[in-house]
């Protein structure tokens, strides 16, 4: 094997797809994309923090929900405990419906398009 050889790594071992660009996929520069500085872990780190993040808010707003019904709204424990669960419920079982919506009438480009996590 000579060193020109761009399908080769440091070890000599022919490998074509770690140095290979990915066909017809382009980043935001309209650069081509490399296989070996795209996705992997660099995504996963990106989809676990949004995750992290989504779960603080979600229990933030669920523990503070109490105090501020029956503080400034005035409701009952009960009443306001009641509302929580249903709210609960509701953010649970929402994007069930979401992706009902989406897988059979919208279509993947117009999903992606409307995609939010956010409630």
């Amino acid at each position: 094997m000579d060193n020109t050889d761009t399908d080769t790594d440091y070890s000599g071992v022919n490998s074509p797809l770690l140095n290979n660009f990915v066909d017809g996929a382009v980043d935001y520069k309209g650069r081509p994309v490399l296989r070996s500085k795209s996705g992997c872990w660099r995504s996963a780190y990106f989809i676990i923090g949004v995750e992290m993040a989504e779960r603080f808010a979600y229990y933030g707003v669920s523990s503070n929900l109490i105090t501020y019904l029956t503080g400034p709204l005035g409701q009952s424990t009960a009443t306001a405990a009641e509302n929580v669960n249903i709210w609960s419920g509701t953010s649970s079982l929402l994007p069930l419906v979401g992706a009902f919506i989406a897988d059979a009438y919208l279509g993947t480009c117009i999903a992606g398009f409307f995609n939010t996590d956010y409630i």
